[in-house]
């Protein structure tokens, strides 16, 4: 008798196609029931007379399930015969004695059986099966298998890059020193070698000893053997392409191994030399480690590299012991990469560090915290952080950091001390500054320090307008790839802008852009330009701008806006144009909806006083449509966007029709009053007052400067607003245009760039020559 669930899974298992008969081995006192499966494998033809492949997989292979009690939340172990040949891949280590245990699934056989039940499971034995009979185990679509090891003595501390880096094109041995720890346990040994350094030393150089550091546990220095095969008579490399199981005991089967692997002569070599130099002296114990840097025909299980690490280690407590080849003293040694850079890349899948552009993070606060600690955890940190903020303990709230124990008693310093102090434990330790990046800016060493030579991304994580556009308008010696990611509308909403090559579309101009966009989307326009999104909280004798936001909020929006950065650094500086994200949550405050968008070059141009004129592609677009739609009438509308107070420029996002009582002629164009108030108001309104008139847009049927009716109307239009008016007129070769103020009236005429690149002012009128 035994459980319901057990036999079900017998009688299922019993049924599968691959089954050709079974029966129930045992049941033991404490549940266990063992049962057996005769299981048909798929040989060819060739084969089959001798009811085995040349790999010793039988056309009928028992393979024995144990159920153990709580099955089937627990999978049943799987045992193969005794006599199975382990110089298979993918057999789960197991001590001495025990039967092969085939690995059936790369994870979890207790998911694989809640995934695809009992029938499943016996899929993936039956496969398993079939791909050892065909040497098919190793498969370059999955990976090199590393060579299995039942047991593990002692642990290795590498650095696996410059390790994979020393082969040359002929065979050699590198000596290297080492460090260790050994500890005792009731005489059970277990070494702790630190293996990092990649730094060939002669073997007369070489230092090795130890001392106590207490009961059972000693320090010292030792040795290691790094061997390589080299390139073979054709000039490629050697590839070691047979798989062996772990069968190295004794210094004789790794001079063994050593041979197969191509690096006899050269293990041989070092041995002997080292023995010699030991004869007759008395020494501690000591590690002496080799390393086989083994090629295998495509790359390992998890790696990038063919190259596999193969790692022993001889207890070497005399010369002899080198000499008698048969004492069984060499351990097995189980690598652990230290933690780096080339780890983490590898790990997370990412480009090599040639690839992509170095960055630098202005803003060391919640979202730009997360940000930098999402790249450097697949080892693209930042190389510079700036920020002028001391962390206050709210901040903990949302920061990537954690509070050590200066934190947790008050005792806070600099944000951008505090994250560079973070990343330096994943080996990544940025420059900082602690300061203002606008008066960081001021100065050229300042520019030289945030942009570098201009191939570096600057991230701008502040939220702060004045940092956006000062930056957006500075100018830099040497432009970075400027770019921006914050959130909006208290947490309800991500931003991320990216500008174009030479600053064209710049993060200002990518903000109104983005403006208008949100004033088209109701519900997150509600939530950028509501009332609590533009609430600033002011606290005791200071205020913030930041507002109350869930730690899971930030982090979720923080982690596709590191996307987004990691993208666009790994495509580095070819893309002409700019990049907009704006993600928003979904009503079920769990998901997640983004608006990715190219924004083209826009059209620059430049006005009295060094105003600057910016035409977004679709008011450019939407005039070139109203001309054409009109052919010889005089048409126009009015501009809607913004002016930048810093960088004394219009940008101008989008167009109002002209009102129906408009006069269009083939002398004139007079705009009308009728419905453009409403039409006016609505753009602010949806817009949260982020976007509104700037002045007018007009064209003519001839390449001329202003008329004087255009100069009076700009006159008048200046005298109505507390920032200059616009005046844009579209020629049939490019633009002209009146900028006036209240202060002053005085016009210039501009021209269209040629290929996108800004124009000087060139006086002129459609009056005359010499006209005002």
């Amino acid at each position: 008798m035994f459980p319901v669930a057990v036999a079900r899974a017998i009688q299922l298992a019993g049924q599968h196609p691959a089954v050709a008969a079974w029966r129930v081995a045992g049941v033991s006192a404490d549940g266990q029931v063992v049962a057996e499966f005769d299981i048909r494998t798929e040989l060819p033809a060739a084969w089959r007379p001798r009811g085995e492949s040349p790999s010793g997989v039988r056309a009928l292979e028992t393979v024995t399930l144990t159920f153990l009690p709580g099955y089937p939340v627990r999978a049943p172990h799987i045992a193969l015969r005794d006599d199975f040949s382990r110089a298979h891949p993918h057999l789960n280590p197991r001590p001495a004695g025990w039967p092969p245990e085939p690995c059936i699934v790369a994870g979890s056989p207790r998911e694989l059986l809640q995934a695809r039940g009992i029938e499943g499971f016996i899929d993936q034995i039956a496969d398993w099966l079939d791909a050892a009979a065909m040497l098919a185990l190793n498969d370059p679509e999955h990976g090199w298998e590393p060579v299995s090891r039942d047991t593990i003595d002692d642990i290795m501390v590498v650095d696996g890059e410059g390790l994979r880096a020393m082969p040359q094109t002929e065979a050699g041995c590198a000596v290297v020193q080492t460090e260790y720890f050994v500890r005792s346990d009731a005489g059970n040994l277990v070494y702790f070698v630190d293996h990092r350094s990649c730094v060939q030393i002669s073997m007369e150089g070489s230092r090795f000893g130890r001392g106590q550091v207490r009961e059972g546990l000693w320090r010292g220095k030792a040795l290691g053997l790094v061997l390589w095969a080299g390139d073979d008579p054709s000039g490629q490399p050697v590839v070691v392409g047979e798989y062996l199981p772990e069968t190295v005991v004794t210094v004789r089967d790794l001079r063994a191994r050593a041979r197969l692997y191509g690096c006899a002569d050269q293990l041989d070599a070092k041995i002997n030399l080292f023995a010699f130099a030991l004869q007759d002296k008395a020494f501690e114990p000591i590690p002496l480690t080799v390393t086989f840097l083994v090629r295998r025909p495509f790359h390992l299980v998890g790696s990038a590299s063919p190259i596999e690490l193969c790692s022993y280690l001889i207890h070497l407590q005399s010369s002899q012991d080198l000499i008698d080849e048969d004492r069984g003293l060499v351990r097995l040694c189980a690598y652990r990469e230290e933690l780096s850079v080339a780890v983490l890349r590898r790990a997370s899948g990412t480009v090599a560090a040639d690839d992509g552009l170095p960055w630098a993070l202005v803003g060391c606060g919640s979202v730009g915290s997360k940000i930098a600690v999402h790249l450097a955890r697949q080892g693209e940190g930042p190389a510079l952080v700036v920020d002028q903020g001391v962390m206050m303990p709210h901040n903990f709230a949302r920061h990537a950091m954690l509070p050590g124990d200066a934190e947790r008693r008050g005792l806070t310093g600099a944000k951008a001390t505090l994250l560079a102090d973070g990343l330096e434990f994943l080996q990544q330790r940025p420059a900082e500054h602690v300061g203002d990046v606008i008066g960081l800016s001021d100065e050229p060493a300042g520019r030289a320090l945030l942009a570098g030579d201009g191939g570096r991304v600057l991230l701008n994580t502040t939220g702060s307008t004045a940092v956006r556009e000062g930056l957006s308008f500075l100018a830099w010696e040497h432009r970075p790839l400027l770019s921006e990611a914050h959130l909006l509308g208290a947490g309800e909403a991500a931003y991320a802008a990216l500008e174009g090559v030479g600053g064209n579309p710049n993060l200002s101009d990518l903000a109104a852009e983005s403006y208008y966009r949100i004033a088209g989307m109701p519900d997150l326009r509600t939530r950028v330009f509501g009332a609590e999104a533009e609430a600033i909280a002011i606290g005791q004798g200071c205020g913030a701008v930041t507002f109350p936001v869930p730690d899971s909020r930030l982090s979720a929006f923080a982690a596709g806006l590191a996307d987004i950065v990691a993208r666009r650094k790994a495509e580095g500086r070819a893309a002409p144009h700019g990049l907009l994200h704006i993600g928003e949550i979904g009503p079920d405050g769990v998901s997640q909806s983004w608006l990715d968008d190219r924004i083209e070059p826009w059209t620059i141009l430049a006005g009295k006083r060094g105003i600057g004129i910016r035409l977004s592609p679709r008011v450019t677009g939407k005039i070139a449509d109203d001309i054409a739609a009109k052919p010889g009438s005089e048409t126009g509308g009015v501009l809607i966007g913004r002016f930048s107070q810093v960088g004394n420029a219009f940008q101008v996002v989008d167009v109002l029709e002209a009102p129906p009582d408009s006069v269009f002629s083939a002398d004139k164009f007079v705009l009308g009053t009728v419905g453009l108030k409403t039409a006016v108001a609505a753009v602010i309104r949806t817009s949260g007052g982020s976007l509104y008139p700037l002045g007018t847009w007009h064209n003519h049927l001839v390449d001329s400067g202003p008329s004087a009716l255009d100069t009076q109307t700009a006159a008048r239009l200046a005298l109505r607003q507390l920032f200059p008016v616009l005046m844009l007129i579209a020629l049939p070769g490019g633009y002209t245009c009146l900028t006036a103020e209240s202060f002053d009236t005085g016009l210039f005429d501009v021209r269209s760039p040629v290929e996108g690149e800004a124009q000087s002012a060139v006086p002129g009128s459609r009056d005359g020559p010499g006209s005002p």
